[in-house]
Parts: C-alpha cells; sequence; structure tokens
C-alpha cells in the first residue's frame, strides 16, 4: 500500500478508530489490500467474531505468526478481547526493512516453548498459517480449549497450512468445529474456530 495509506492506517491506530481501519482497506484494491492485511474483516464480521468469543468465553487469544498484527488489532480494538502475537524471527521484525507492527511481538525464538505456562489463554490463532509441522507443534502444546484457523476457501488458488476446513491436528487429540463465519467483502476467507473434546 502506499505511504499515505500507511500513514492514514497509523492515524487511526493512534486514536483507536477501528471502523476507520476498515474503510481503508474496503476502499482499497483486493490486490493492494492482501499485501498489507490477508484478510479485512468488515464491521459485521467483527461483530459476529465478537458473539462467538463471548458464546464460547474466550477471553484471550494468541496468534501465532501475526505478522504486522493489524488483523489482531482490530479484532482486539472491536471486541475488547486481548490477542497477543508470536512471530520467529526477531531479528526480521526489528530491522529497519520490516513492516510497521501494530501490537507488541513476542519472539519464539527469545521465549523458548511460547505458550509454556500459557493457562491465561483460551484460545490459539492461525491466520494464513502455512507450517502444517509447526502447527501441530504448537497445538500439540497448548492446554487451551480453541483452535482458531483463518484462511481461504480451498480451490481458490491460495496455500494454507492448515486449511480452515481441512485440519490436521495432533495424533491423539480431538477436536470439533465450533463455529464457523465467512469473513470480509471478496467471499474469500473464513475463521473457523475448533474446540478440544
Amino acid at each position: 500500500m502506499s505511504a499515505q495509506v500507511e500513514r492514514e492506517i497509523g492515524e487511526c491506530i493512534a486514536t483507536k478508530d477501528w471502523r476507520k481501519v476498515i474503510d481503508i482497506g474496503q476502499s482499497s484494491p483486493i490486490e493492494e489490500r492482501v499485501k498489507y492485511l490477508w484478510v479485512w474483516p468488515l464491521q459485521l464480521d467483527l461483530e459476529k467474531i465478537k458473539d462467538c468469543f463471548s458464546r464460547f468465553g474466550i477471553g484471550s487469544v494468541l496468534s501465532i505468526g501475526c505478522g504486522t498484527g493489524l488483523l489482531e488489532w482490530l479484532i482486539n480494538n472491536a471486541t475488547g478481547i486481548h490477542i497477543s502475537g508470536v512471530e520467529l524471527d526477531k531479528k526480521w521484525w526489528t530491522s529497519k526493512y520490516a513492516s510497521k507492527t501494530y501490537i507488541p511481538l513476542v519472539f519464539a525464538e527469545a521465549q523458548g516453548n511460547v505458550i509454556q505456562g500459557q493457562q491465561r489463554w483460551h484460545a490459539m490463532m492461525f491466520c494464513y498459517f502455512n507450517d502444517g509441522c509447526a502447527f501441530r507443534e504448537y497445538v500439540k502444546n497448548f492446554n487451551g480449549c480453541y483452535v482458531i484457523i483463518i484462511g481461504p476457501k480451498e480451490g481458490k488458488g491460495i496455500h494454507t497450512d492448515p486449511l480452515p476446513f481441512r485440519v490436521n491436528f495432533p495424533t491423539g487429540q480431538c477436536w470439533e468445529r465450533c463455529c464457523e463465519l465467512q469473513i470480509g467483502s471478496e467471499h474469500l476467507n473464513h475463521f473457523v474456530i475448533y474446540r478440544r473434546q
């Protein structure tokens, strides 16, 4: 996105105007908005996410591979749910070349097992995640009750691992889909919550 758009988003972040951030994303061409954020939810989507979180008692979320954290910032400001982000490469994310981040990041390489002792995390979230082995390792070590997968519909030419409706959970763990939402104006993305059995 242009420097002007990035500046506008920064101003909205400073004033906590999440609705305006959504408007900026929706007014940008899709090929531009995906450079900045894969999933641009609508206000109605965030209201539905808030309802799902309330229904299942999800009060805190750990987002793995969150990138800039803009989606997490939107969810946090629209719902009041606490979300922390995890990234792997501290050297990259703190370099002058990295994109601006919108939430504080925890770096897995600096924290060891970032989810160790994470009883306070009700859910773990993966948005456009692309490493099935790492996904299974994170979930295997997670004590919480919910896993959230955000990604594209199958057959859209976009690869993620896991896909929202085709999830390979760790051996010996049973999870059931308990909530699914289509999000964004392009009718491409799904927000799916799985509950531990």
